[in-house]
């Protein structure tokens, strides 16, 4: 099983705007998954070709199918739109879905419409978006479409012999020489391109846009600066977990958008620094936030963090948190996903319960789905750990 470490510049850069990535294995990874590029060698506009630019006329929607939500045959003057590219396999993508979600309920009585687009030639068909749609539920609570793909030989001069494209991703992510997703597109009230970038930075444009006060050139700048800082601040909590998370709390008070965010990386710096405390404190946020948002995924994660064997067993408190996170993940899966239910199951271990941590490593083998079937031979030795072991 694959379990994700959270030590790593990137991967604390990440906690602080993307849920976390449930990856479970025996070798920890680098790095948490980043925006995955969907690039081509040809991805750039050609010389003359139309580019797309901060305060350009936000290009029509061409559109083949609506998936979720009310069809946008237009973009009506006085609403915003954030348009929104992903795809089924792309991992941060996923984790951005309960974010956007809780954009679009905050959002939508000031006339906010989230689009989410999938695309030919992502590796994705429209069966596998309608299928994660229906799956996801609340999680994706946003209008989703597929994109309307270029005929093949229209497609052939502009991406090459073979290839498949989507008109609407030609129009922004092309134009916009945008090589990764997910990326979301915010159309203001005026119809233009206000601002593009990674969703889990919408939070600190769409006051400002939706107010009218957003400036095309100089509100990019602001929050690349924003950003400049922010990974500044993480990249020195390799070194010094405690001074970076100090940091952060000056960072919240300048950015004060940025405090739900935060609070992950908050977690995995105290985590790092051995703040058992703080990592308690900020770790219980974390978990709330991710209930509210039935991110199952990122609540197990959370949850192994603390109760990995390979790692140390922090305290009454954060054996507390781990098991709450836990918990919920397993509450959210309908108890019907091996892989939480085996972190769960090491919760109780961890906790002295052996009857019950067994009880729930056999049900954790016998609920393995056929994509996690590389997972059981994992699972029964941790079965038989408990059946033999101490704790």
């Amino acid at each position: 099983m694959k379990r994700l470490a959270l030590l790593s510049a990137a991967a604390i850069l990440a906690c602080s705007g993307l849920a976390f990535a449930q990856d479970k294995s025996d070798k920890p990874m680098a790095d948490p998954p980043a925006r995955k590029d969907v690039s081509t060698k040809d991805d750039a506009p050609k010389q003359g070709s139309k580019k797309l630019e901060f305060g350009d006329p936000a290009p029509a929607l061409n559109v083949e199918k609506w998936v979720k939500g009310e069809p946008v045959s237009s973009f009506q003057k006085g609403k915003t739109y954030v348009v929104e590219f992903w795809a089924t396999w792309c991992v941060p993508c996923k984790a951005s879905m309960p974010h956007l979600s809780e954009l679009q309920k905050e959002y939508k009585d000031k006339g906010v419409t989230i689009i989410g687009v999938a695309s030919p030639g992502w590796r994705d068909e429209l069966a596998d978006v309608e299928k994660m749609a229906s799956d996801k539920g609340d999680i994706m609570g946003y209008t989703v479409c597929w994109d309307k793909e270029v005929p093949r030989e229209e497609a052939k001069d502009a991406m090459g012999k073979n290839a498949r494209q989507g008109y609407t991703n030609e129009a922004y992510m092309k134009a916009a020489k945008q090589r990764g997703i997910p990326t979301a597109f915010v159309i203001d009230g005026k119809g233009n391109v206000a601002w593009f970038g990674y969703p889990m930075e919408l939070d600190y444009v769409l006051d400002d846009i939706i107010a009218g006060k957003w400036d095309y050139k100089e509100g990019p700048a602001k929050i690349q600066e924003m950003k400049e800082e922010q990974e500044r601040i993480f990249q020195d909590a390799q070194d010094d977990p405690k001074a970076a998370l100090k940091a952060v709390g000056e960072f919240e008070k300048k950015y004060p958008k940025a405090s739900k965010g935060l609070a992950r990386a908050k977690f995995a710096m105290a985590m790092k620094g051995g703040m058992w405390d703080e990592a308690a404190k900020s770790g219980d946020r974390v978990v709330d936030h991710l209930a509210a948002a039935r991110d199952f995924e990122g609540l197990n994660v959370v949850a192994w963090t603390i109760v990995d064997p390979k790692g140390e067993i922090h305290g009454t408190q954060l054996k507390d948190l781990a098991m709450k996170a836990a918990t919920k993940a397993v509450e959210i899966t309908d108890s019907k996903d091996g892989a939480i239910l085996d972190t769960l199951a090491r919760c109780y271990y961890n906790q002295g319960d052996k009857t019950k941590a067994i009880e729930l490593q056999r049900k954790a083998i016998s609920s393995l789905t056929k994509d996690q079937e590389e997972m059981k031979e994992q699972l029964e030795d941790t079965l038989k750990e408990y059946q033999g072991g101490s704790n």
